[in-house]
Order: C-alpha cells, then structure tokens, then sequence
C-alpha cells in the first residue's frame, strides 16, 4: 500500500515538474516572440472583408478584444481558429489579419468554407504584420483601452484565451 502511495506521489510530482516546465518554455517563447506595436496604431482606421471601417481604439474601449494574426495555410490556425470564432459568439470582440493568404475573394471563400465570421482585414503581403513585427502564426493580442496588454503565439484553446480575457478585464 505505502509502496503504491509512493508512486502516486512521485507521479503527480513529476507530471507538476513537467508542466511547470512547459508553462515556463511557453512564457519563453511568448517573449522571444513578442510583436512591437506601430505608431499610432490604435487610431488607425482598417478596413475589413466587407469594407467597413475597424478602430483598434473604439474595439478596445472598456474591454479587451482579440487582434488574431492568421493564415489560410498556418495548420496551427486550424486549431486556434474555431476558438476565435467562439469568441466571437461569445460577443468578445475580435479583428483578425489573414496573412499572405491570397486576394480578399480566396480569404472570403476560406472563410465561408470553414464557416468562420469574424471580420478579417486581408493582408495579402504582409505589410500589416510586418509593421507588428509579426514572427510567427498564429498570434493573438489582448488589446484594452487601445494598448497591448497580452499576447499569445502558437497554438492556444478557447478556454486559454477566455482566462486571458478574463485577466486583461481586471486591469
């Protein structure tokens, strides 16, 4: 019996060691991978799929939203993706960027396929997330009063995101 109890406990211990270990590498690669805000960002005007106009600032105002950086062809924003999306019926609001994932017909077709409805503003070279100093696919900023106040990248679920949110309101 004390044998088996042991075991449990060395077995907890090394699953909490290794998840420490990943939170940490997590929190690690986040920071290498921070994107730098452009000038004036928040008042700029972006238009979407539909062209109608998107403010950072008036998005933000009172409460976080979602800046999602994404591809047609990221696998990992296949799985981050209907997260989003559910947000989004959530009523958390959210703009997204579809980088370098063709002309806005191809990103509307996608999204139409893959029955996505948050609005998207086409990137289609890249300019917008180079300006963000955008590294990887995909990457999520919690934006609040028009100022960064977290950031994601890679794979990440709804309820990850959900508890950032969550967070992001209490400041």
């Amino acid at each position: 019996m004390q044998n088996k109890n042991s075991m449990l406990f060395r077995s907890g211990k090394n699953l909490l060691v290794y998840g420490l270990m990943f939170i940490m590498l997590s929190i690690a690669v986040d920071w290498y991978r921070k994107p730098s805000e452009p000038n004036a960002f928040a008042q700029q005007v972006f238009y979407d799929l539909q062209q109608q106009p998107k403010v950072i600032a008036q998005l933000s105002h009172q409460k976080p939203m979602l800046l999602y950086f994404w591809g047609s062809w990221c696998n990992y924003c296949k799985f981050t993706s209907p997260a989003v999306q559910q947000l989004m019926d959530d009523k958390v609001a959210v703009l997204s960027v579809a980088l370098k994932s063709g002309d806005p017909q191809q990103v509307a077709d996608y999204l139409n396929q893959e029955n996505y409805h948050f609005p998207v503003i086409n990137d289609p070279d890249g300019e917008i997330s180079k300006s963000w100093d955008i590294q990887a696919t995909p990457t999520i900023l919690i934006i609040k009063d028009g100022k960064v106040v977290q950031h994601t990248t890679g794979l990440t679920s709804y309820w990850g995101l959900k508890v950032r949110l969550w967070l992001s309101s209490l400041t």
